[in-house]
């Protein structure tokens, strides 16, 4: 089997940038023309890119650059700076969106303490759902340039905690140690 990766590559740089100014002539967030020019370009639509090697690939480095591009945009010390109400915040957000999520997948019908399979489902579903994404969250605020406000650091700031939570749950899971 032939790998086309630098090929699937400049299709993909192609429809985010052809997407992207789309999107932008519409006023809406970029990274919505990124997903649906991945969405397009992949095996579940136009079929342009399909070998499961540049689709790892791909999506490793599209996450790499986005990540490289909030770790350029983050000022440790203005975060700081916000203290107090960036914990505070963000207990509160992971705690009452973790029961939020919990009562909701329990309605669904999801376990909720009940003994037996899938007893903590409902639980364990609550938690992911309350955490957000840090990537669309910092691309977002960064294509409507308020990312250095006291809102946006205040998120960004949020966004950070609930990322070493959700990192402190995995090696705990995991037995490892921070």
């Amino acid at each position: 089997m032939e790998h086309h990766l630098i090929r699937d590559i400049a299709l993909c740089i192609g429809a985010a940038w052809l997407l992207g100014v789309a999107a932008q002539l519409a006023r809406q967030p970029v990274i919505l023309a990124y997903l649906l020019g991945g969405f397009l370009l992949g095996p579940s639509a136009l079929r342009f890119v399909t070998y499961q090697a540049s689709i790892t690939t791909i999506s490793e480095l599209g996450l790499i650059f986005l990540l490289f591009m909030i770790g350029l945009e983050i000022d440790l010390k203005k975060i700081v700076s916000a203290g107090k109400s960036i914990t505070y915040t963000a207990v509160a957000q992971i705690a009452g969106g973790a029961a939020l999520g919990a009562l909701f997948f329990a309605l669904l019908g999801f376990g909720l303490g009940r003994s037996g399979s899938g007893g903590w489902d409902a639980l364990y579903l609550g938690l992911g759902a309350s955490m957000s994404s840090t990537v669309i969250i910092v691309k977002v605020l960064y294509d409507k340039r308020e990312l250095d406000t006291l809102p946006g650091r205040i998120t960004l700031g949020i966004l950070v905690l609930q990322d070493l939570a959700a990192i402190g749950r995995l090696c705990r899971r995991r037995g490892a140690r921070l």
